[in-house]
C-alpha cells in the first residue's frame, strides 16, 4: 500500500482563477477528488489504474506534459483538495495531503491568473510562491498572514 502524503497547512491568496481555464479546472479537481483511494490501492491495481490518471492529467494540463510520458507521472492528488467558489479557488480544508508543494503551485500556474500566492507549511517553517505567470513562479521570504 502506498503511503499518503503529508497533511500540511496551505494558504492561497489572490487566487482568481483565469476564465478560459475554469471549468478545465473544475473537471480536474473532481476526477482527481473522486480518485484520491488510488494511494490506498494495491500496488497491482495501482500499476493498471495510473495510465489512466495520466491520460486524465495529460488531455487537461499542458504542464503537466511536459513532466509527464503518456503511461508515468506526479499524480497531484492536492488538486482534488481544492474547490472553485465563483472565480477564486480555495482548498477545501486548512491542512491538506501535499506530496511536492512546489510542483503543486507550478501546475496551478497554469489556471491561475498572475498575481496569485500560495503558502504551504512544511517541516521548517512555511514555503511560499507567487504565480507570474504559466510556469512561472516566484520564490516568496514572507509568510502569510493568520
Amino acid at each position: 500500500m502506498a503511503a499518503t502524503a503529508p497533511l500540511r497547512r496551505i494558504r492561497l491568496e489572490q487566487a482568481r482563477i483565469r476564465s478560459d481555464r475554469q471549468e478545465t479546472l473544475a473537471i480536474l479537481i473532481e476526477r482527481l477528488f473522486l480518485r484520491r483511494s488510488f494511494l490506498y490501492l494495491t500496488p497491482a491495481d495501482q500499476r493498471w489504474q495510473r495510465p489512466e490518471l495520466v491520460q486524465l492529467l495529460r488531455r487537461h494540463s499542458r504542464l503537466y506534459q511536459t513532466i509527464s510520458t503518456p503511461f508515468e507521472g506526479p499524480l497531484p492528488f492536492a488538486l482534488g483538495y481544492f474547490r472553485v467558489s465563483e472565480d477564486e479557488l480555495e482548498p477545501i480544508a486548512e491542512a491538506i495531503p501535499v506530496e511536492d508543494p512546489e510542483q503543486l503551485a507550478w501546475l496551478l500556474s497554469e489556471f491561475l491568473e498572475p498575481g496569485a500566492r500560495l503558502w504551504v507549511e512544511l517541516d521548517e517553517g512555511w514555503q511560499g510562491w507567487q504565480i507570474d505567470g504559466e510556469g512561472q513562479l516566484r520564490s516568496l521570504s514572507e509568510v502569510p498572514e493568520r
